[in-house]
Protein backbone atom coordinates (compact mmCIF):
# COMPACT_ATOMS: atom_id res chain seq x y z
CA UNK A 1 0.00 0.00 0.00
CA UNK A 2 2.77 2.25 0.89
CA UNK A 3 4.71 1.79 -2.15
CA UNK A 4 1.43 2.16 -4.18
CA UNK A 5 1.02 5.51 -2.69
CA UNK A 6 4.07 6.22 -3.18
CA UNK A 7 3.82 5.93 -6.58
CA UNK A 8 0.99 7.59 -7.37
CA UNK A 9 2.60 10.70 -5.67
CA UNK A 10 5.44 10.80 -8.06
CA UNK A 11 3.70 10.26 -10.75
CA UNK A 12 1.11 13.00 -9.60
CA UNK A 13 4.50 15.44 -9.03
CA UNK A 14 6.21 14.41 -12.77
CA UNK A 15 2.80 15.06 -14.42
CA UNK A 16 2.88 18.95 -12.45
CA UNK A 17 6.21 19.19 -13.18
CA UNK A 18 5.99 18.81 -17.41
CA UNK A 19 2.87 20.83 -17.25
CA UNK A 20 4.03 24.56 -17.55
CA UNK A 21 2.44 26.74 -13.92
CA UNK A 22 -0.71 28.22 -15.85
CA UNK A 23 -1.73 26.08 -18.57
CA UNK A 24 -4.76 27.44 -20.17
CA UNK A 25 -7.61 25.67 -19.40
CA UNK A 26 -9.86 24.23 -22.15
CA UNK A 27 -13.14 25.26 -22.47
CA UNK A 28 -15.63 23.10 -24.20
CA UNK A 29 -19.46 22.67 -25.04
CA UNK A 30 -19.04 20.03 -21.21
CA UNK A 31 -17.66 22.72 -19.47
CA UNK A 32 -19.95 25.35 -20.96
CA UNK A 33 -23.16 22.95 -20.28
CA UNK A 34 -21.92 22.65 -16.75
CA UNK A 35 -21.98 25.75 -15.67
CA UNK A 36 -24.87 26.40 -17.48
CA UNK A 37 -27.04 24.21 -15.29
CA UNK A 38 -25.56 25.02 -12.40
CA UNK A 39 -26.71 28.58 -12.42
CA UNK A 40 -30.16 28.51 -14.41
CA UNK A 41 -31.11 25.81 -11.63
CA UNK A 42 -29.86 27.71 -9.06
CA UNK A 43 -32.17 30.41 -10.78
CA UNK A 44 -35.14 28.20 -11.71
CA UNK A 45 -34.86 27.48 -7.44
CA UNK A 46 -34.57 31.71 -6.61
CA UNK A 47 -31.14 31.43 -5.51
CA UNK A 48 -30.91 34.68 -7.07
CA UNK A 49 -32.73 36.23 -10.24
CA UNK A 50 -29.58 37.31 -11.64
CA UNK A 51 -26.24 35.82 -12.53
CA UNK A 52 -22.87 36.94 -14.56
CA UNK A 53 -19.87 34.28 -14.82
CA UNK A 54 -16.80 35.86 -16.33
CA UNK A 55 -14.25 32.58 -16.62
CA UNK A 56 -9.90 34.05 -17.96
CA UNK A 57 -6.63 33.71 -18.00
CA UNK A 58 -3.99 36.96 -18.29
CA UNK A 59 -4.45 37.24 -22.09
CA UNK A 60 -8.09 35.69 -22.88
CA UNK A 61 -11.32 35.27 -21.59
CA UNK A 62 -12.56 31.69 -21.94
CA UNK A 63 -16.10 31.96 -20.76
CA UNK A 64 -18.03 35.02 -20.43
CA UNK A 65 -22.08 34.72 -19.88
CA UNK A 66 -24.86 36.79 -18.24
CA UNK A 67 -28.05 35.12 -16.59
CA UNK A 68 -31.54 36.15 -15.61
CA UNK A 69 -32.97 39.32 -15.26
CA UNK A 70 -32.65 42.18 -12.71
CA UNK A 71 -35.70 40.55 -10.87
CA UNK A 72 -37.73 37.44 -10.78
CA UNK A 73 -40.20 39.10 -13.20
CA UNK A 74 -39.68 37.89 -16.77
CA UNK A 75 -40.85 41.32 -18.28
CA UNK A 76 -37.77 43.10 -16.16
CA UNK A 77 -34.60 43.84 -18.25
CA UNK A 78 -32.09 41.13 -18.74
CA UNK A 79 -28.38 41.59 -17.07
CA UNK A 80 -25.51 41.60 -19.74
CA UNK A 81 -21.68 41.28 -19.10
CA UNK A 82 -21.75 45.16 -19.28
CA UNK A 83 -24.55 45.16 -16.17
CA UNK A 84 -23.12 46.98 -12.92
CA UNK A 85 -23.52 44.98 -9.59
CA UNK A 86 -23.14 45.89 -6.10
CA UNK A 87 -19.98 44.23 -5.01
CA UNK A 88 -20.23 44.28 -1.62
CA UNK A 89 -17.41 43.19 0.33
CA UNK A 90 -15.46 42.51 -2.27
CA UNK A 91 -15.21 46.00 -2.64
CA UNK A 92 -13.02 45.94 -0.19
CA UNK A 93 -10.12 44.07 -2.16
CA UNK A 94 -11.06 45.06 -5.69
CA UNK A 95 -11.41 48.56 -4.52
CA UNK A 96 -9.61 49.53 -0.97
CA UNK A 97 -6.53 47.33 -1.19
CA UNK A 98 -6.15 48.28 -4.40
CA UNK A 99 -5.93 52.00 -3.21
CA UNK A 100 -3.77 50.86 -0.21
CA UNK A 101 -1.27 48.82 -2.76
CA UNK A 102 -0.85 52.05 -5.12
CA UNK A 103 0.24 54.49 -2.29
CA UNK A 104 2.09 51.28 -0.66
CA UNK A 105 4.01 51.81 -4.18
CA UNK A 106 4.45 55.36 -3.55
CA UNK A 107 5.77 55.35 -0.64
CA UNK A 108 2.64 57.19 0.72
CA UNK A 109 1.86 54.48 2.97
CA UNK A 110 3.76 51.69 4.98
CA UNK A 111 1.94 48.75 6.65
CA UNK A 112 3.97 49.37 9.87
CA UNK A 113 1.95 53.46 9.80
CA UNK A 114 -0.29 53.79 12.78
CA UNK A 115 -3.27 54.41 12.06
CA UNK A 116 -3.37 57.88 14.06
CA UNK A 117 -0.81 59.38 11.83
CA UNK A 118 -3.51 59.86 9.37
CA UNK A 119 -6.69 60.34 11.92
CA UNK A 120 -6.63 61.96 15.08
CA UNK A 121 -9.60 61.03 16.60
CA UNK A 122 -7.70 57.37 16.73
CA UNK A 123 -4.74 59.06 19.05
CA UNK A 124 -6.42 56.99 21.66
CA UNK A 125 -4.54 54.34 24.39
CA UNK A 126 -5.86 51.32 23.14
CA UNK A 127 -5.86 52.36 19.37
CA UNK A 128 -2.66 54.08 19.35
CA UNK A 129 -0.61 50.41 18.05
CA UNK A 130 -3.44 49.91 15.88
CA UNK A 131 -1.47 49.88 12.39
CA UNK A 132 -1.61 49.92 8.26
CA UNK A 133 -1.21 46.06 8.67
CA UNK A 134 -4.17 45.50 11.29
CA UNK A 135 -6.30 46.74 9.46
CA UNK A 136 -6.05 45.78 6.24
CA UNK A 137 -5.54 42.04 7.58
CA UNK A 138 -8.34 42.21 10.21
CA UNK A 139 -6.05 41.78 13.24
CA UNK A 140 -6.39 45.32 14.60
CA UNK A 141 -9.29 44.03 17.61
CA UNK A 142 -12.21 46.07 16.36
CA UNK A 143 -15.39 44.53 16.54
CA UNK A 144 -16.87 43.80 13.08
CA UNK A 145 -19.57 45.81 12.77
CA UNK A 146 -21.48 48.83 14.36
CA UNK A 147 -24.77 50.52 13.71
CA UNK A 148 -25.32 53.56 11.50
CA UNK A 149 -27.56 55.31 14.66
CA UNK A 150 -24.58 54.55 17.03
CA UNK A 151 -22.57 56.77 14.72
CA UNK A 152 -25.62 59.32 14.32
CA UNK A 153 -26.18 59.92 18.03
CA UNK A 154 -22.79 61.00 18.01
CA UNK A 155 -22.90 62.95 15.23
CA UNK A 156 -21.82 66.93 15.74
CA UNK A 157 -23.97 69.54 13.84
CA UNK A 158 -20.96 70.50 11.87
CA UNK A 159 -19.86 67.03 10.95
CA UNK A 160 -20.22 64.78 8.10
CA UNK A 161 -22.00 61.33 8.35
CA UNK A 162 -18.47 59.56 7.17
CA UNK A 163 -16.71 61.71 9.90
CA UNK A 164 -19.02 61.08 12.76
CA UNK A 165 -18.69 57.05 12.16
CA UNK A 166 -15.11 57.10 11.85
CA UNK A 167 -14.76 58.83 15.21
CA UNK A 168 -17.39 56.16 16.50
CA UNK A 169 -15.64 53.71 15.03
CA UNK A 170 -12.54 55.11 17.13
CA UNK A 171 -14.32 55.35 20.36
CA UNK A 172 -15.76 51.54 19.93
CA UNK A 173 -13.80 48.77 22.53
CA UNK A 174 -11.48 46.25 21.31
CA UNK A 175 -12.64 42.80 21.39
CA UNK A 176 -9.21 41.29 21.55
CA UNK A 177 -5.89 42.76 21.85
CA UNK A 178 -4.03 43.77 18.93
CA UNK A 179 -2.50 41.35 16.60
CA UNK A 180 -3.33 39.03 19.40
CA UNK A 181 -6.23 37.45 17.18
CA UNK A 182 -7.97 37.35 14.21
CA UNK A 183 -11.64 38.77 13.35
CA UNK A 184 -12.86 39.58 9.87
CA UNK A 185 -14.38 43.20 10.23
CA UNK A 186 -16.08 45.82 7.81
CA UNK A 187 -14.88 48.54 10.56
CA UNK A 188 -11.18 47.79 9.69
CA UNK A 189 -11.79 48.64 5.69
CA UNK A 190 -14.02 51.95 6.36
CA UNK A 191 -11.31 53.23 8.34
CA UNK A 192 -8.28 51.97 5.77
CA UNK A 193 -10.07 53.74 3.01
CA UNK A 194 -10.13 57.07 5.21
CA UNK A 195 -6.91 56.73 5.66
CA UNK A 196 -5.85 55.93 1.85
CA UNK A 197 -7.34 59.40 1.54
CA UNK A 198 -5.68 60.91 3.73
CA UNK A 199 -2.32 59.68 2.52
CA UNK A 200 -3.39 59.89 -0.72
CA UNK A 201 -4.58 63.70 -0.65
CA UNK A 202 -8.05 62.65 -2.50
CA UNK A 203 -11.01 60.51 -2.40
CA UNK A 204 -10.24 57.03 -3.23
CA UNK A 205 -12.70 56.84 -5.99
CA UNK A 206 -10.54 59.32 -7.77
CA UNK A 207 -7.14 57.31 -7.22
CA UNK A 208 -8.72 54.31 -8.11
CA UNK A 209 -10.28 56.17 -11.49
CA UNK A 210 -7.08 57.80 -12.32
CA UNK A 211 -5.07 54.85 -11.41
CA UNK A 212 -6.65 51.91 -12.08
CA UNK A 213 -10.48 51.84 -13.72
CA UNK A 214 -9.38 54.60 -16.45
CA UNK A 215 -5.85 53.30 -17.83
CA UNK A 216 -7.64 49.26 -17.52
CA UNK A 217 -10.42 50.83 -19.50
CA UNK A 218 -12.94 50.04 -16.95
CA UNK A 219 -15.38 52.15 -18.16
CA UNK A 220 -18.87 51.07 -15.92
CA UNK A 221 -16.75 50.85 -12.47
CA UNK A 222 -17.35 53.50 -9.90
CA UNK A 223 -18.75 54.24 -6.19
CA UNK A 224 -20.80 57.66 -6.68
CA UNK A 225 -23.52 56.89 -9.67
CA UNK A 226 -25.56 58.83 -11.62
CA UNK A 227 -29.27 58.72 -11.70
CA UNK A 228 -29.07 57.47 -15.19
CA UNK A 229 -26.13 54.50 -14.40
CA UNK A 230 -28.09 53.44 -11.14
CA UNK A 231 -31.36 52.44 -13.05
CA UNK A 232 -28.25 49.85 -14.79
CA UNK A 233 -28.18 47.94 -11.80
CA UNK A 234 -30.08 45.07 -10.64
CA UNK A 235 -31.96 45.89 -7.11
CA UNK A 236 -30.51 44.57 -4.29
CA UNK A 237 -33.93 44.87 -2.25
CA UNK A 238 -37.66 46.06 -3.03
CA UNK A 239 -36.77 49.26 -1.33
CA UNK A 240 -37.30 52.35 -3.38
CA UNK A 241 -34.01 53.06 -3.72
CA UNK A 242 -32.36 50.01 -4.11
CA UNK A 243 -31.00 50.36 -7.74
CA UNK A 244 -27.33 51.59 -7.70
CA UNK A 245 -27.27 52.51 -3.91
CA UNK A 246 -25.22 50.54 -2.13
CA UNK A 247 -27.06 47.67 0.17
CA UNK A 248 -24.80 47.95 2.84
CA UNK A 249 -26.10 49.82 5.88
CA UNK A 250 -23.20 51.79 7.10
CA UNK A 251 -21.84 52.28 4.16
CA UNK A 252 -24.69 53.50 2.84
CA UNK A 253 -24.61 55.62 5.65
CA UNK A 254 -21.25 56.93 5.26
CA UNK A 255 -21.18 57.94 1.67
CA UNK A 256 -21.32 62.14 1.55
CA UNK A 257 -20.69 62.19 -2.18
CA UNK A 258 -16.92 62.49 -1.27
CA UNK A 259 -15.67 60.08 0.78
CA UNK A 260 -15.80 56.54 -0.19
CA UNK A 261 -16.81 53.63 2.05
CA UNK A 262 -14.07 51.23 2.39
CA UNK A 263 -16.25 47.95 3.15
CA UNK A 264 -18.97 48.14 0.35
CA UNK A 265 -19.78 50.12 -1.98
CA UNK A 266 -17.97 49.90 -5.44
CA UNK A 267 -20.18 48.75 -8.65
CA UNK A 268 -18.70 47.19 -11.31
CA UNK A 269 -19.33 44.97 -14.09
CA UNK A 270 -18.36 41.04 -15.46
CA UNK A 271 -16.22 42.95 -18.79
CA UNK A 272 -14.56 45.37 -16.13
CA UNK A 273 -13.54 42.96 -13.93
CA UNK A 274 -12.29 40.85 -16.26
CA UNK A 275 -9.62 43.09 -17.24
CA UNK A 276 -8.73 43.97 -13.47
CA UNK A 277 -8.16 40.59 -12.90
CA UNK A 278 -6.00 40.00 -16.16
CA UNK A 279 -3.81 42.80 -14.75
CA UNK A 280 -3.17 40.93 -11.58
CA UNK A 281 -2.11 37.74 -13.43
CA UNK A 282 0.12 39.76 -15.95
CA UNK A 283 1.99 40.79 -12.68
CA UNK A 284 0.60 44.55 -12.71
CA UNK A 285 0.13 45.15 -16.32
CA UNK A 286 -2.53 45.44 -18.46
CA UNK A 287 -2.27 46.24 -22.48
CA UNK A 288 1.09 47.56 -22.20
CA UNK A 289 0.13 49.73 -18.96
CA UNK A 290 1.36 49.20 -15.56
CA UNK A 291 -0.72 49.42 -12.90
CA UNK A 292 1.14 47.42 -9.92
CA UNK A 293 4.73 46.67 -9.77
CA UNK A 294 5.44 42.97 -9.51
CA UNK A 295 6.45 43.34 -5.84
CA UNK A 296 3.30 44.44 -4.70
CA UNK A 297 1.51 42.14 -6.69
CA UNK A 298 3.44 39.46 -5.00
CA UNK A 299 2.33 41.21 -1.93
CA UNK A 300 -1.19 40.38 -2.55
CA UNK A 301 -0.84 37.04 -2.73
CA UNK A 302 1.37 36.83 0.58
CA UNK A 303 0.35 35.89 3.92
CA UNK A 304 1.09 39.79 5.96
CA UNK A 305 -0.17 38.32 9.07
CA UNK A 306 2.50 37.99 11.81
CA UNK A 307 2.99 35.05 14.13
CA UNK A 308 -0.89 33.71 14.12
CA UNK A 309 -0.33 30.49 11.58
CA UNK A 310 -3.61 29.61 11.22
CA UNK A 311 -4.39 32.92 9.57
CA UNK A 312 -3.72 33.35 6.26
CA UNK A 313 -4.14 37.24 4.88
CA UNK A 314 -2.84 38.96 2.11
CA UNK A 315 -3.33 42.92 1.28
CA UNK A 316 -7.50 42.30 1.44
CA UNK A 317 -7.66 39.19 -0.04
CA UNK A 318 -7.71 35.79 1.55
CA UNK A 319 -4.60 33.52 0.70
CA UNK A 320 -4.67 29.97 -0.24
CA UNK A 321 -3.91 27.16 -2.15
CA UNK A 322 -6.65 25.92 -5.00
CA UNK A 323 -7.95 22.58 -3.13
CA UNK A 324 -7.07 20.95 -6.12
CA UNK A 325 -3.42 21.72 -6.23
CA UNK A 326 -1.10 18.89 -5.37
CA UNK A 327 -0.08 18.37 -1.99
CA UNK A 328 3.88 18.37 -3.24
CA UNK A 329 3.18 22.01 -4.56
CA UNK A 330 4.11 24.52 -1.19
CA UNK A 331 2.08 27.95 -1.14
CA UNK A 332 4.21 30.38 -2.05
CA UNK A 333 3.11 33.95 -3.67
CA UNK A 334 3.36 32.49 -7.25
CA UNK A 335 0.86 29.49 -6.75
CA UNK A 336 -1.34 31.08 -4.03
CA UNK A 337 -4.74 31.86 -4.91
CA UNK A 338 -6.33 35.06 -4.08
CA UNK A 339 -10.15 35.47 -2.93
CA UNK A 340 -12.72 37.44 -1.97
CA UNK A 341 -16.75 37.33 -1.40
CA UNK A 342 -19.51 39.71 -1.28
CA UNK A 343 -22.60 39.61 0.61
CA UNK A 344 -25.08 40.66 -2.14
CA UNK A 345 -23.71 37.24 -3.85
CA UNK A 346 -20.51 38.04 -5.31
CA UNK A 347 -16.76 36.53 -5.87
CA UNK A 348 -13.73 36.83 -7.34
CA UNK A 349 -10.94 34.28 -7.54
CA UNK A 350 -7.51 34.56 -8.80
CA UNK A 351 -5.90 31.89 -8.72
CA UNK A 352 -1.30 32.05 -9.73
CA UNK A 353 -1.01 28.53 -9.91
CA UNK A 354 -3.07 27.80 -12.64
CA UNK A 355 -3.46 31.07 -14.27
CA UNK A 356 -7.25 31.94 -14.08
CA UNK A 357 -9.70 33.84 -12.36
CA UNK A 358 -13.24 33.58 -11.91
CA UNK A 359 -15.75 36.26 -11.47
CA UNK A 360 -19.69 35.33 -10.15
CA UNK A 361 -21.86 38.54 -9.36
CA UNK A 362 -25.40 38.15 -8.35
CA UNK A 363 -27.98 40.21 -6.93
CA UNK A 364 -29.16 36.97 -4.35
CA UNK A 365 -29.90 39.79 -2.05
CA UNK A 366 -33.17 40.64 -4.08
CA UNK A 367 -36.01 40.49 -2.57
CA UNK A 368 -34.32 39.64 0.37
CA UNK A 369 -31.09 37.88 2.06
CA UNK A 370 -32.60 34.79 2.89
CA UNK A 371 -30.95 32.49 0.00
CA UNK A 372 -27.19 31.98 -0.82
CA UNK A 373 -25.57 31.06 -4.08
CA UNK A 374 -22.95 28.49 -2.68
CA UNK A 375 -24.34 25.99 -5.21
CA UNK A 376 -22.72 28.43 -8.37
CA UNK A 377 -19.84 29.28 -6.58
CA UNK A 378 -19.05 25.51 -6.06
CA UNK A 379 -20.51 24.26 -9.21
CA UNK A 380 -18.48 27.25 -11.58
CA UNK A 381 -15.36 26.72 -9.76
CA UNK A 382 -15.16 23.08 -9.87
CA UNK A 383 -16.19 22.98 -13.69
CA UNK A 384 -12.62 25.66 -14.09
CA UNK A 385 -11.01 23.06 -12.38
CA UNK A 386 -12.11 20.33 -14.58
CA UNK A 387 -11.04 22.21 -17.39
CA UNK A 388 -7.80 22.83 -16.10
CA UNK A 389 -5.13 20.38 -17.40
CA UNK A 390 -2.57 21.13 -14.05
CA UNK A 391 -5.96 19.97 -11.73
CA UNK A 392 -7.21 17.67 -14.10
CA UNK A 393 -3.80 15.64 -14.51
CA UNK A 394 -3.48 16.08 -11.06
CA UNK A 395 -6.34 14.67 -10.11
CA UNK A 396 -6.26 11.49 -12.04
CA UNK A 397 -2.91 10.82 -10.91
CA UNK A 398 -4.44 10.46 -6.74
CA UNK A 399 -4.52 6.91 -5.20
Amino acid sequence: MKTRLLVSALVALLVCSLLPVGAVPVFDDTSRKTIDKVVQESIAKHDAPSCVVVVGSKDKVLFAKAYGHFTYDVNSPLVTLDTPYDMASCSKAVGTATATALLLQDGKLKLEDPVSKYLKCWDRDDKRTITVRNLITHTSGLPSYTSASKAEKGRTSDETHADALIKCIASLPLEYKTNKGWLYACLNFLTLARVNEQAAGVSQETLLRERVFRPLGMTNSGYYLSDSRKLLCPPTSRARDCQGNVHDPLANYYRDGYHCPGNAGLFTTGNDLAKFCQMILSDGVWDGKRILKPEIVDMLFTNQILDQPNESWGLGWGVSKNRRCPASVKLTPKTATISHTGYTGTSVDIDRYSGTFVVILTNRVYPDDSTNVNAIRRGVKAAVSDADPLYKQAEAAKP
